[in-house]
């Protein structure tokens, strides 16, 4: 649906012509409106930029002095420690400037790219299942990784360097005077204790990143674990518990950053001030020089004026525009993701479903994923409280599209699908699926504690009730024999722990919602026999007094159905029981006879 389009093709300009003005580019304009509430902060720090960029000119009115007649004559030692204390001040001032200036702005840049990028993980959580099933998880999190670190870096790095620069160049420009590159050998005195500084801030930089990295990556963990979730998420109505988890770790990682950002904006200013005290040398030496006779001032000034206020500047500019270029790419798909549809709110008319019952009824409903093909054509069905249905049929018949529409993950065409008699499209949305719980046939956890994904089901529950939902799932026997009991952590999708635990402890889950509505996607398949016959038991259990799907792969799960739907082709060829349709000879006995002649 969303074209991926090259860097090129993407990048704004920041001002476009219309007639005879200029119009500020929509990107540009969009993120200056949403950067409102953080203008103070960055105003502030363009401020003290201005500031640290205009401190070093200073040292060009001193070059001045140096080359007086007082100076030159005889020497003034008194006014030569004014001159110092001048330069050391001017650089104290502008360093302590350039440092406020970096974590201010830095500050407001990583405050506002958390705020997008939570308010993108809220929309793409909120998502309808339509849209997001559109987009490949890795997209999503690029645009949340490497597109807000285009921002950040030209928010947090680029700009205050910026700034500082183009107030220098400026500043110097009306002093340029002609260069000698052999005085750049007085600064290689200041060689070993810059290493020595360098060294000590590598180490400190290094431990801050490593924690920096480790936050960022359970960020991202956390994102992918809700993307490839997010069926569970909406089933269980979490997008706002997984919104603030999301947020927790948004802010530990925010926290982690600005550590590294004091580390990495001390170390700048601290080596600045060493090369300055060797350039305060040059200009004691210069002068004693020039008292002597042995050296003119203009000669000893120049490369220190000029060198140090001119030639770099006018490298970084290069540098500085691409970085904006790259930004302004990643805030336009950034922008992108925040302007996707999101479920909509309850309309406040909305039906509430109380006291669901579970009766469910298809009726007349069409449905397709794409406009030119219908998955679902007039399909009508029942599946009253107390039933077992199992949906029976070839692959893309439509089973899984109708337990979908269920919990309104997607909305049909036409026709309508009522609960209790109420039509589910006017329903309270969390009524609904308060009522539903799905156990998928991909058991999906999550990477906390055996507890903890139990609890998923219902997040008031006690200890007691999560270890009763556990004894009556089977799990609880399995989970004791663990060092840690429900404290187990599972790991990244319950990595660390068999397919037919799993399986149980999603069972436990759904026993934990005590839904009125229960979805099985094949909750026995690909399991031993042993796991099986506990999931099965556990099954036994659970679902007497509710209304029960079944999409059934493998016949011999659904004999404990009390009805089953033959569907084909978006349609019921045949229901009744096992037996009956067995005794019926037609395609769902082919099925049965075809998958147990193997």
């Amino acid at each position: 649906m969303y074209d991926h389009l090259a860097v090129g093709e993407l990048a704004p300009k920041v001002l476009w012509s219309r007639g005879e003005g200029f119009v500020v580019n929509p990107t540009l304009r969009r993120l200056l409106r949403e950067g409102r509430p953080y203008f103070p902060r960055l105003a502030g720090g363009t401020a003290l930029g201005v500031l640290a960029g205009v401190a070093p000119l200073t040292i060009i009115k001193v070059t001045g002095l140096l080359q007086s007649d007082v100076l030159i004559k005889q020497p003034h030692w008194d006014i030569l420690v004014l001159i110092i204390a001048l330069i050391v001040g001017s650089q104290i001032v502008g360093n302590l400037a350039s440092y406020g200036q970096a974590y201010i702005t830095a500050f407001a840049g990583q405050q506002m790219v958390a705020d997008f990028r939570a308010r993108m993980f809220d929309r793409v959580a909120r998502m309808p299942l339509r849209e997001f099933d559109r987009w490949r998880p890795g997209e999503l999190q690029s645009r949340m990784t490497a597109d807000l670190g285009l921002m950040t870096d030209a928010l947090s790095i680029s700009l205050p360097q910026f700034v500082q620069t183009v107030v220098t160049f400026i500043g110097s420009l009306a002093w340029m005077i002609t260069l000698d590159w052999l005085l750049a050998v007085v600064l290689f005195i200041a060689a070993p204790i810059v290493a020595w500084v360098v060294n000590k801030f590598n180490r400190l930089i290094v431990a801050g990143t490593k924690r920096s990295q480790e936050r960022i990556a359970d960020l991202s963990s956390n994102l992918m674990e809700v993307l490839a979730n997010q069926r569970i998420v909406k089933a269980f109505r979490r997008e706002d518990f997984e919104r603030d988890r999301f947020a927790a770790a948004n802010q530990r990682y925010v926290s982690a950053y600005m550590k590294v950002t004091q580390f990495n904006q001390t170390q700048a200013p601290v080596l600045a001030f060493i090369v300055m005290l060797a350039i305060c040398a040059v200009v004691a030496v210069t002068t004693r020089e020039v008292a002597a006779g042995r050296m003119s001032p203009s000669q000893a000034w120049e490369f220190w004026a000029a060198t140090g206020l001119l030639i770099n500047p006018m490298n970084r500019f290069s540098i500085f525009f691409s970085d904006f270029a790259r930004a302004f790419v990643g805030t336009q798909r950034v922008f992108q993701i925040l302007d996707l549809p999101i479920e909509p709110n309850d309309p406040p008319d909305a039906v509430p479903l109380r006291a669901v019952v579970g009766d469910i009824r298809f009726e007349n409903v069409t449905f397709a994923y794409d406009d030119d093909r219908a998955v679902l054509s007039n399909f009508t069905a029942e599946m009253l409280h107390g039933e077992v249905v199992a949906l029976v049929g070839p692959s893309g018949a439509g089973k899984s599209t109708i337990v979908n529409l269920v919990p309104r993950f997607y909305e049909p065409q036409s026709g309508r699908i009522t609960v209790d008699g109420i039509d589910i499209a006017n329903v309270r949305l969390g009524d609904l699926r308060n009522a539903i719980a799905i156990v998928p046939q991909e058991t999906q956890l999550f990477n906390g504690t055996i507890a903890d994904n139990i609890r998923y089901g219902r997040l008031t529950a006690s200890d007691d009730e999560i270890v009763v939902a556990a004894k009556e799932a089977n799990a609880d026997e399995f989970v004791r024999r663990l060092p840690d009991g429900y404290d187990t952590i599972v790991g990244e999708r319950g990595i660390r722990l068999s397919g037919g635990q799993r399986q149980r402890l999603a069972i436990a889950r759904a026993i934990l919602r005590d839904p009125r509505i229960l979805i099985l996607d094949e909750a026995t398949s690909a399991l031993d026999s042993h796991s099986e016959a506990l999931i099965e038991d556990a099954l036994d259990r659970l679902l007497p007094g509710r209304t029960t799907l079944i999409i059934a792969h493998r016949l011999s799960t659904i004999r404990r159905a009390t009805k089953i739907l033959y569907i084909e082709g978006g349609r019921i060829r045949e229901t009744g029981t096992h037996d009956d349709l067995i005794a019926a000879g037609g395609p769902y006995a082919d099925l049965h006879a075809a998958q147990f002649a193997r």
